[in-house]
C-alpha cells in the first residue's frame, strides 16, 4: 500500500503495480502499448487454488523506454490474479478508514518497533532453525530474551531512582 502511494518517478513507473487494466480490463505500459493475454493457469500451490493470468507485451522492438521497462529479449510480462486484486482492493479501502489507519498506528508502536530492537540491537537478523516447531521453538527463546533484558533495565533503573532518593 505504501508503495502505491508513493509519487510517480522515473524509477518505479515500470512497476507492475503501477499497470492496472482499465475499465474494460486492458492493461496498458508507460509508452501506452497494451498487454496481451497470453495465458490462464490455475495455480493449486498454497493454501488456495488461484487462476494466474500471463500477459506479454509484445510492442517492446523499437520502444525508446524498453531499457527502462525490462531487459527481456521477448517484452515485458505481467501476471496478475484477480482475487489477489480485490483482496488488495479491498485491504487498502479497509486501511484508509478511520478505524484501519488507528489499528496501523498500534501495529507500529507495538510490534514492528520489538522486531526493529530484537534485529537491530541485538544483532540477530536471522532465524538459524530449519522445521516449524524448531522455528518457533527458537522465536519464543528470542521473545524470552527480549523481555529479561527489558525486565532487567527497567528494574536497574527503579534501583537508581531509589538510591537517588534515599542519598
Amino acid at each position: 500500500m505504501h508503495k502505491e502511494q508513493e509519487k510517480v518517478t522515473d524509477k518505479n513507473r515500470f512497476r507492475s503495480y503501477r499497470m492496472k487494466p482499465d475499465e474494460e480490463g486492458n492493461i496498458y505500459c508507460p509508452q501506452g502499448h497494451a498487454f496481451t493475454l497470453e495465458q490462464t493457469k490455475e495455480s493449486v500451490k498454497g493454501r488456495y487454488p488461484r487462476t494466474i493470468h500471463f500477459y506479454r507485451n509484445e510492442h517492446y522492438e523499437g520502444c525508446p523506454l524498453r531499457s527502462q521497462c525490462t531487459r527481456s529479449k521477448h517484452g515485458r510480462t505481467l501476471q496478475r490474479t484477480d482475487k489477489l486484486a480485490e483482496m488488495k482492493i479491498e485491504i487498502r479501502e479497509n486501511l484508509l478508514t478511520e478505524t484501519g489507519q488507528e489499528l496501523m498506528k498500534q501495529r507500529s508502536i507495538q510490534a514492528e518497533g520489538i522486531f526493529g530492537q530484537i534485529k537491530q540491537d541485538q544483532e540477530y537478523d536471522r532465524l538459524w532453525r530449519r522445521k516449524e516447531t524448531m522455528v518457533k521453538l527458537e522465536l519464543l527463546l528470542v521473545s524470552i530474551g527480549h523481555n529479561l533484558r527489558k525486565y532487567h533495565t527497567h528494574r536497574m533503573q527503579k534501583q537508581k531512582t531509589n538510591q537517588k532518593k534515599h542519598s
